[in-house]
């Protein structure tokens, strides 16, 4: 791995927390990419050949519905990595992991990373405790979309971005967080236009810049408090 590989790979809360002999081993195998939005890493139900830790990229996890609808069921960004199921034993993707903002990831191919986990009680504590917090936002979100209304998730989406990417600004369409969101794009932008009269955001042309986080706080419904706890906790 390149020195910019290596020193990106610190800003992924992961890999930073690995202790330094299986790092040294996983790290010959990582390579630096760059990812774009709307970029398909993992179609469902095709095989997975790479799992990606992100650096300053943010992945949807969605589900395809019946009716041609899209969900999102997770959100990763530094904190995370996308290919869950690949170390609890299924090869195939079972949701479509999908950029909405793109930038730096790491990826890695499955096969050295599952040696590694196979003989690394450390690797497997880090990694499954990450799948817990995963499978919380998961059942988290599902509630959500089910019960709070478009300008009280979008509130807490924005928040999650915001503290998954570490920034106050940055670049994502209606559209992608009308997919983000299970809703129309109509719904999306009518949102935006409530949450700017807040005085809570700043949107321009696909660029949102979050002025007062506590205003959007106190607009999220709760969903946002329980996930933020869970990746804090997670986070220690």
């Amino acid at each position: 791995m390149s020195s910019i590989a290596a020193s990106s790979a610190l800003e992924n809360r992961l890999l930073r927390a690995l202790p330094p002999e299986i790092y040294q081993r996983l790290a010959i195998h990582f390579e630096l990419v760059t990812l774009t939005a709307q970029q398909i890493l993992h179609p469902i139900g095709e095989v997975i050949s790479h799992v990606y830790f992100p650096i300053r990229s943010l992945i949807s996890l969605t589900t395809l519905l019946s009716n041609g609808s899209v969900l999102e069921v997770g959100l990763v960004g530094h904190n995370g990595f996308v290919g869950t199921s690949v170390i609890l034993g299924r090869r195939e993707s079972v949701q479509q992991a999908i950029v909405q903002i793109g930038d730096s990831a790491l990826r890695i191919p499955i096969q050295p990373l599952l040696d590694e986990f196979e003989q690394s009680p450390a690797l497997q504590a880090i990694l499954l405790e990450y799948v817990q917090v995963l499978l919380l936002q998961t059942s988290q979100l599902a509630a959500c979309h089910r019960f709070h209304s478009i300008r009280e998730r979008l509130a807490r989406q924005l928040l999650l971005i915001q503290n998954s990417l570490q920034i106050d600004e940055f670049t994502i369409t209606h559209e992608a967080l009308a997919q983000m969101l299970g809703t129309r794009r109509s719904g999306i932008t009518v949102a935006i236009g409530e949450l700017a009269q807040s005085g809570a955001i700043q949107s321009s042309r696909g660029r949102i810049t979050i002025i007062q986080s506590y205003t959007l706080e106190a607009i999220a419904c709760e969903c946002y408090a329980v996930i933020q706890a869970e990746q804090e906790r997670f986070d220690r």
